[in-house]
C-alpha cells in the first residue's frame, strides 16, 4: 500500500548530493503525488516519504548525534504527513482539481521557509536541477526560471509537471482536461518570462560591472565535528587561518575567514593581540578582511559575528547572525528540556542580530550572512535589496562530516546566486568552500578537510531580478487562483 511512498522517498534523496541523479526528482515526485491520490491513508504515506527522503538528505548531522538526526527526520516526516492529509482532503473536495492542489504545494513550500523555528529550506527540489547540464541549450530555461521565480517558485514550477501527470494517470477519464489546465498554467509562466525580458532587456545591456579580487582562507580543524573536541581546538583553528594568511603573496581586495575561525580567546573585537595579527596582514596585503567568529556574553549567551576590517587594520563594523540553528545555537524551551544530557553540548543561547549590514570594499557594496542563514532565500534577497553587489556566506560545516550536506549547501548558494544575479563567496572552515558567479557557476572550490587558500576575481553587478524585487510572488499568484477555484467548486459541488 505504501510502496509508492517508499519508492518516492528513495528516488528523492538519490536526486540530491552526494548521488546527484538529478533527473530522479521527476519520478520521485510523481510516485509521491500518486501515492497521495490513490491511498486512503495519506498521512502515513506522507510521513513515510518525509522520513525516507530526509533521513538520508540530513544524514550528515549524525556527527552531532542521533538525538539531533532522529528528531529532525521525524519532524520532516510529520510535516509531510500533515501536508499529505491536507492534499488528500483538497483533492476529494475539489474533484482532483490541478490548480487547487498546486495551491496546496505553494502553501506548503512557503510554510517550510518559516516553520518550524524559523524554517527549514533543505531539500527544495528545484536545486537539484543545478547538478544537471545547465550549460546545455536544452537547459537554458533553468537559470531563467530561478531569476524570475527564485528557488521556491522554481520548485513549484518543477513540481507542477509530475503533479499533472499523476492526476492524468489517476483520473483516466480526464487526461484532456488536465492537458488544458496545464497549458493555461504554462501560458501564465511564459507570459511572465516574456514580460520580464522586455522590461529588463535595456537594463541588462547597459550594465556597468566591476571586479573584486578575493581570497578565501580555509584553515580546517584538527578534530571536526560537534562531539570531536580536542585540546585547544579553537586556538589551533585560529593559528591555522593566521598561518595560511601569512603565506599569501600579492594584494587582494578582500580576504575572508569563515565562521568560528576566531572568537572566545581569539576575538579581534576584544583581544588586541588578535587585532594586531589581522591588522599586520591587512596592511601587508593591502586588503579588507571579513572574519567570522563567536564571543561569549555573560554566562548564558553568545554572539555569532562577522567582523569587517579595513585596509589600515581598523575594525569598521560587524554583522551579527540573526537566525540561530535550533538545538545547535540555542535550545527552544530550554527550561523544560535541560534534563536531556546531550543538550549540554549547547550551554549558551545565541543573541540574534537585528538586520543585514552593508560593508564597502573599494566602491563595491558587500554583505554577509552566517552559516545556516545562507540556506535561506530571504537573507540573501534582503542583502540584495539593501544594495549588496556581492554576498559572502561565512560557515563552519564541521558537523556535516563527509556527507553530501556540504555539496547540498553549495547547491542552495548557487540557486540564490542565480535568483538574485549576484556572485556568492561560500567560505567554510572545513570545506567545501567555493566561489560562485552570478550565473550560479562554481568558478572554483576546495575539498573537504583541506587546509588551503582559494583566490578568484569575481564580477559584481547592480541589477535586480524579478525574484529580487518581488520574492515568492508566483506562489501567491497560484494560491489565490487555487483558493478562488476551490471556493467556487465548494459552493457548487461537482456532481
Amino acid at each position: 500500500m505504501f510502496m509508492n511512498a517508499i519508492i518516492a522517498g528513495l528516488l528523492y534523496f538519490l536526486s540530491f548530493p552526494p548521488y546527484d541523479f538529478w533527473y530522479l526528482i521527476f519520478p520521485a515526485l510523481y510516485f509521491f503525488y500518486y501515492s497521495l491520490l490513490s491511498s486512503k491513508k495519506s498521512f502515513l504515506s506522507g510521513f513515510i516519504f518525509g522520513c525516507v527522503a530526509y533521513g538520508v538528505i540530513l544524514l550528515g548531522i549524525q556527527s552531532i548525534g542521533l538525538e539531533a538526526w532522529i528528531p529532525l527526520t521525524f519532524l520532516m516526516g510529520l510535516m509531510y504527513g500533515v501536508f499529505s492529509k491536507l492534499f488528500s482532503y483538497l483533492n476529494t473536495k475539489s474533484g482532483n482539481n490541478f490548480y487547487v492542489l498546486l495551491a496546496a504545494l505553494a502553501v506548503f513550500d512557503l510554510i517550510r521557509a518559516y516553520f518550524p523555528f524559523g524554517g527549514f529550506p533543505w531539500g527544495f527540489p528545484s536545486t537539484v536541477l543545478l547538478t544537471g547540464p545547465i550549460d546545455s541549450p536544452l537547459f537554458f530555461e533553468v537559470p531563467l526560471t530561478f531569476r524570475n521565480f527564485g528557488p521556491t517558485g522554481s520548485s513549484l514550477l518543477l513540481q507542477s509537471l509530475p503533479l499533472v501527470i499523476a492526476l492524468g494517470v489517476f483520473s483516466k477519464s480526464k487526461p484532456k482536461n488536465y492537458l488544458k489546465d496545464y497549458s493555461i498554467f504554462l501560458l501564465i509562466i511564459f507570459t511572465i518570462f516574456i514580460s520580464n525580458y522586455v522590461v529588463n532587456d535595456y537594463q541588462y545591456t547597459q550594465l556597468e560591472t566591476s571586479e573584486l579580487n578575493i581570497t578565501i582562507v580555509q584553515g580546517n580543524s584538527p578534530c571536526p565535528g560537534a562531539k570531536n573536541r580536542c585540546i585547544n581546538e579553537r586556538q589551533k583553528i585560529y593559528d591555522s587561518h593566521l598561518a595560511q594568511t601569512q603565506s599569501l603573496e600579492g594584494n587582494f581586495d578582500l580576504v575572508v575567514w569563515p565562521e568560528s575561525s576566531t572568537g572566545f580567546n581569539n576575538d579581534p573585537g576584544v583581544h588586541s593581540r588578535v587585532q594586531n595579527d589581522v591588522s599586520t596582514q591587512a596592511l601587508r596585503l593591502d586588503s579588507y578582511f571579513l572574519i567570522g567568529g563567536d564571543r561569549p556574553v555573560q554566562k548564558e549567551y553568545f554572539e555569532n559575528y562577522g567582523i569587517f576590517i579595513n585596509r589600515e587594520g581598523e575594525i569598521v563594523d560587524q554583522y551579527l547572525k540573526q537566525h540561530p540553528v535550533p538545538f545547535g545555537e540555542y535550545i527552544p524551551f530550554r527550561k523544560y528540556l535541560d534534563w536531556i544530557p546531550p543538550l549540554a553540548l549547547v550551554p549558551r543561547d545565541m543573541i540574534r542580530g537585528d538586520g543585514q549590514k552593508i560593508f564597502m570594499v573599494n566602491d563595491t557594496k558587500i554583505s554577509t550572512v552566517i552559516s545556516f542563514e545562507g540556506s535561506f532565500q530571504r537573507y540573501i534577497r534582503n542583502s540584495v535589496l539593501d544594495g549588496a553587489e556581492l554576498v559572502v556566506i561565512l560557515t563552519n560545516q564541521a558537523s556535516y562530516g563527509e556527507s553530501g550536506m556540504s555539496d547540498q549547501f553549495i547547491l542552495m548558494s548557487r540557486a540564490n546566486a542565480i535568483s538574485n544575479d549576484r556572485p556568492i563567496v561560500h567560505a567554510a572552515i572545513t570545506g567545501k568552500s567555493a566561489f560562485i558567479d552570478h550565473n550560479g557557476k562554481v568558478v572554483s572550490k576546495t575539498e573537504l578537510f583541506e587546509t588551503t587558500t582559494l583566490n578568484e576575481k569575481l564580477e559584481v553587478k547592480q541589477t535586480k531580478t524579478l525574484y529580487s524585487k518581488y520574492g515568492n510572488y508566483l506562489n501567491y499568484i497560484f494560491i489565490i487562483f487555487g483558493v478562488l477555484i476551490f471556493a467556487r467548486r465548494f459552493i457548487r459541488p461537482v456532481d
